[in-house]
């Protein structure tokens, strides 16, 4: 089978590779042709540019993908040819995939919803945090994660308030129906005017920016909590102590609890004695989507061809204002 697949040959360089190779089903999985597939942006910019050392070349890329059904598993019962999937496939033509192959609605079968795995990373800061009615919470960074951590925790019945320095993200996220979209500069004092004067009660931070994780404590209710979405990257010199001491003395701003929000810590399908699985998630999502609930459409900002790659990793890089959610054609 001749399949194409994008990698990254050397820092900064990005090809879309030709190669002939066999491919089947995993007996657990499906062989699925890719339709589209989405950019993890923060994950891939920070391999493409050196962020996140690793040796070249690197490929095929991605996690995040929606396509059809070639040949499903003898396991999988629950597919059939033709099917439309969500899945754990990388930016690729083709691919056997093991992993998570998830069965959805005909009806979804359009290019956003390859950003599906971004909105299951937001609801597993959800999961982990566990908000409750009534409650509020501050998303940091205005990426896909957070967009759509900011809607999921408003159709929670919790106040979300997201910040972000790029006034184009806020502008998307108000056209999503976030009610509180709010400028870097300055929220501290619009997130306490927003909460009483008391802070949030939750934090979720979702840029892996240190300096951002750090200064996140400025937003905090007392006893609340920061749940890490982002991955964190590159190196911060700081106080620790004092960072610390958010987490460890009683006071306003004090008695945190930081909790890690890594999607990979949710099995791939149900199992015994575990409620949620990346599964259940997805089909909830997808439901969600259905009933317009969840707004996807204009957080997708770019459509790439793959022989384009280059071109997609440079816009979302340099051109923040305008590009947010970005996914290949494989069509």
């Amino acid at each position: 089978m001749r399949t194409r697949h994008i990698a990254f040959t050397e820092l900064n360089e990005v090809v879309c590779e030709t190669v002939e190779q066999e491919l089947t089903a995993p007996e657990s999985g499906a062989l699925v042709q890719l339709s589209y597939t989405c950019i993890s942006a923060g994950t891939e910019i920070a391999k493409l540019t050196g962020l996140q050392p690793g040796n070249f070349p690197v490929g095929p890329l991605g996690n995040r993908a929606v396509g059809r059904v070639i040949e499903a598993g003898a396991k999988r019962d629950d597919l059939q040819p033709g099917d439309f999937v969500f899945c754990h496939g990388p930016h690729a033509s083709h691919a056997a995939l093991p992993g998570l192959v998830v069965k959805l609605p005909d009806a979804l079968d359009r290019p956003e919803m390859a950003m599906l795995g971004m909105a299951m990373v937001a609801f597993t800061g959800l999961r982990v945090a566990q908000p409750e009615l009534g409650d509020s919470a501050v998303v940091i960074g205005g990426g896909l994660v957070g967009q759509f951590a900011a809607q999921l925790l408003q159709l929670a019945g919790v106040k979300a308030l997201l910040v972000d320095p790029v006034a184009g993200r806020l502008a998307i996220a108000r056209q999503c129906g976030v009610e509180h979209a709010i400028e870097a500069d300055g929220a501290a004092e619009q997130v306490m005017a927003l909460t009483g004067g008391q802070g949030a009660d939750y934090i979720l931070e979702c840029t892996g920016v240190p300096a951002v994780v750090e200064g996140a404590v400025q937003f905090a209710g007392r006893s609340a909590q920061l749940i890490m979405i982002g991955s964190p990257r590159g190196e911060l010199q700081t106080d620790l102590t004092a960072f610390l001491n958010h987490f460890h003395l009683w006071r306003p701003q004090g008695d945190l609890t930081l909790k890690g929000a890594h999607e990979w810590k949710i099995p791939l399908y149900p199992e015994l004695g575990s409620k949620h699985s990346m599964a259940r998630n997805a089909h909830i999502l997808a439901d969600l989507i259905l009933a317009d609930k969840l707004k996807m459409k204009s957080l997708l900002t770019g459509v790439f061809k793959p022989e384009d790659g280059l071109g997609a990793y440079e816009r979302l890089k340099n051109e923040k204002e305008l590009h947010l959610g970005t996914v290949f054609d494989w069509k």
